[in-house]
């Protein structure tokens, strides 16, 4: 008991606030009211569901991203937002977004929306989750000022409240809301009468704008007075054209007859009301599933016991309900996942529903306001493309892409929900993503037509195997197979490398390795007995795991050419590459390399070399006195290269590859790790030749932890040895049976 005075202070608390928010938020209107709203926000309440929809794209931002070799992209937001458990943001479908949004444009400049948007690309690629992000923003969206958006009901009050006469002077004739004693209704609209002081509401299915019940002529008046500056023209055009539901259409006829002619009278019976969109309760967005369902209906609700109150006047007129999908989603968005699948009698009717925006019912033409998308994959698509049939639908669907990934980082990103999800037990390892996402992309590319390209471009194209295109599409440099003038070529020809890929039926992330397969495969890798985490290894395990069942997966059947589609090859290659940066890390771990220091020192070489071909001098460090470039300091770096030949002309090289990444990447900082990658290596390599004796006795002292050996080992020996396996905890976060399982998978591979 001593809790129950904060409890009550609680719920006044929250009484006061919904009150508030309820008058703040103008969730009821009369219908003068919600014109006044429209005069001073005509940009919100007046547009169609097209402009809606675009409007919320841009609430949650747009922004120009660089994206590789190709240049900067745009990249809507409203993607990329986490929707909470199981639903992590949209990774790397910007170009789908992007033809979205422009479509949307497309419906906005030309005032109806007249196609359905079909998202078409093989399983998992996204096509769902990009409908589930567009219907969450708008459910968001609608719960702000800038999103706020509007129906009316009918209401009609009981004896207490009373109503003005059907004649002019005669306050005791009344049409039929009761037999009590007429009394005048002060305040002029019934909108906001109570529950209590109403004897009947009749609602709109179909959620229209509350300015379809001006007059058409006079509805185009109002809209052109209150055209806001920003305002489409369009979105005035469309309100201006459509007409009230047949229900809607009859009570406004039995009043305006009841009353005269008296509009003023008939539209106090008219409540505006707020609304919100909600998938989970079908208020202006639906999904439809494939299945038999007709999307709309309507049913006869006269006699129904809730309508039982209906005034007399209106008792003579047959009235209809109109429901379905089509109908919930009225005035919003509607999703027909996997439309394909659904026989084709199931939505033969979407050729004359697209085209006029309308559908036909009982009680007659229901004009729709809605923006209307499906999803499909292709083998689906290929079949309906093959139907007489389709050259029907073909000007009605409005096609949009959505293949797999083709970058590896970006693949990566995929993953992260379910890494946060497997963090919570086991750690993810150094590489394991990165290694699952190069084969998992490495399966979708395919070889291309060097026919496609320039004919001096075309011997390039044909050296491109599925390794260096991988590499262009993550935005990385092409290996040292290419001369650097080479790569500077293939890294322009990147976007019309794309081009080619798409020009096909078999484009590029058509087939290829799910990320829900990869998905599973992660969770596979952490539920292993033996290893304490979700390493490379585990992941690589897991990989040759899949391989061994063709039969399941399609492409794992495709015959190998030019490398591509050899997903053996592909095997090999994530090992090798984990081999390599793990005997990377396991030096820099024995302090042999510091890469921040031959960062410095290669740095400090271009400076000199910079000087040396300009003829300039150098401030000397510990002198402070200019200095011809040294010399020494630049021939004991091109040494360690194992540069040979002409000093000068090697020197105009590399200075030529620093004007070519200020050409590719103008403003940004010089990043010697990527521009001089390849001279670092050799850099590395060449420190272990040289420590070649040292580093072979600290991997067979370490392989032995675990026995009796490994604390009998030479006290300095084992001291590097645990500096080392603590460095690669600390450094990279192996754990320390995963840095001698990985010793071990080293020996394996030669390393």
């Amino acid at each position: 008991m001593a809790n129950a005075p904060q409890t009550r202070e609680l719920l006044e608390a929250l009484t006061l606030e919904s009150k508030r928010d309820f008058k703040e938020k103008n969730y009821i209107l009369s219908f003068d009211e919600y014109l006044d709203l429209c005069a001073k926000k005509p940009q919100h309440l007046l547009r169609s569901s097209a402009q809606y929809l675009k409007d919320m794209i841009d609430f949650y931002g747009v922004e120009e991203v660089a994206q590789g070799h190709e240049g900067k992209r745009r990249h809507f937001k409203v993607f990329e937002r986490n929707r909470g458990r199981s639903r992590p943001p949209i990774v790397g479908q910007h170009e789908a977004h992007d033809h979205i949004y422009k479509i949307l444009e497309q419906f906005v400049r030309q005032g109806r929306v007249d196609k359905l948007i079909l998202l078409h690309g093989p399983n998992g690629s996204s096509k769902s989750s990009t409908a589930e992000a567009l219907a969450l923003a708008l459910e968001e969206y609608s719960k702000t000022d800038d999103g706020a958006i509007y129906r009316f009901n009918w209401v009609f009050p009981n004896d207490k409240i009373g109503h003005e006469g059907l004649s002019a002077g005669d306050a005791n004739k009344k049409i039929g809301f009761g037999d009590g004693p007429a009394q005048w209704n002060s305040k002029g609209s019934f909108a906001h009468l109570s529950d209590d002081e109403l004897l009947c509401k009749i609602v709109s299915e179909l959620k229209e704008n509350p300015v379809y019940l001006l007059p058409p002529s006079k509805r185009s008046i109002f809209l052109t007075a209150n055209k806001d500056g920003n305002s489409q023209d369009t979105s005035s055009a469309f309100l201006s054209e459509s007409e009230l539901s047949a229900k809607n259409q009859k009570i406004f006829e039995a009043l305006l007859v009841a009353y005269h002619g008296d509009l003023e009278k008939v539209f106090r019976h008219v409540q505006v009301e707020r609304f919100f969109f909600s998938s989970r309760y079908r208020t202006g967005i639906a999904t439809v599933e494939p299945q038999m369902t007709i999307d709309a209906q309507d049913k006869q609700i006269t006699m129904e016991r809730n309508l039982q109150n209906i005034p007399p006047v209106l008792q003579n007129i047959r009235f209809y309900e109109p429901s379905g999908d089509l109908i919930d989603a009225s005035r919003g968005f509607i999703e027909f996942a996997d439309l394909l699948k659904r026989p084709l009698e199931a939505f033969k009717y979407l050729l004359t529903t697209v085209e006029k925006m309308s559908i036909g019912l009982t009680s007659g033409q229901a004009d729709l306001d809605l923006v209307m998308m499906g999803s499909a994959n292709e083998k689906h698509l290929d079949a309906f493309k093959a139907s007489p049939d389709w050259p029907s639908f073909k000007g009605r669907f409005e096609l949009i892409r959505v293949p797999y990934l083709l970058s590896s980082q970006l693949e990566a990103k995929i993953y992260d929900e379910d890494v946060r999800t497997i963090s919570r037990n086991r750690a993810i390892g150094p590489h394991a993503l990165d290694l699952l996402a190069k084969w998992a992309v490495l399966t979708r590319l395919r070889p291309p037509d060097p026919e496609f390209f320039e004919f001096n471009a075309r011997n390039l194209i044909a050296r491109l195997d599925p390794f260096e295109k991988l590499a262009l599409y993550d935005g990385l440099e092409p290996s040292m197979h290419f001369s650097d003038a080479e790569k500077g070529q293939l890294k322009k020809l990147v976007p019309e490398i794309k081009r080619e890929s798409q020009a096909s039926h078999f484009y590029e992330g058509r087939f290829g390795a799910s990320p829900r397969e990869m998905k599973m495969l992660l969770y596979f890798a952490s539920q292993h007995p033996t290893r304490d985490q979700v390493s490379a290894l585990a992941v690589i395990d897991e990989i040759e795991n899949l391989m061994r069942d063709r039969s399941v997966y399609d492409y794992l059947q495709f015959e190998p050419r030019n490398g591509y589609h050899d997903f053996r090859e592909f095997h090999k290659f994530i090992r090798f590459t984990y081999a390599q940066n793990f005997h990377r890390e396991f030096m820099i771990s024995m302090n042999l390399f510091d890469e921040s220091q031959y960062n410095r020192a290669f740095e400090k070489y271009l400076k000199h070399i910079v000087a040396y071909l300009k003829k300039e001098n150098l401030v000397n460090d510990i002198t402070q006195k200019l200095e011809p470039a040294s010399e020494q300091i630049m021939e004991e770096m091109e040494e360690l290269l194992g540069l040979n030949g002409e000093k000068r002309e090697l020197r105009e090289a590399l200075v030529a590859k620093i004007a070519s990444w200020r050409v590719e990447n103008p403003g940004a900082g010089l990043e010697i790790g990527k521009v001089f990658k390849s001279e670092l290596q050799t850099v590395e390599r060449r420190i272990y030749e040289s420590k070649k004796e040292l580093i072979e006795r600290t991997k067979e002292g370490m392989l032995t932890f675990g026995t009796g050996d490994y604390e009998k080992q030479p006290a300095e020996l084992l001291r590097t040895c645990e500096e080392t396996y603590n460095n690669l905890q600390k450094r990279f976060g192996y754990s320390w049976k995963t840095s001698w399982e990985s010793l071990v998978f080293l020996r394996t591979q030669g390393n």
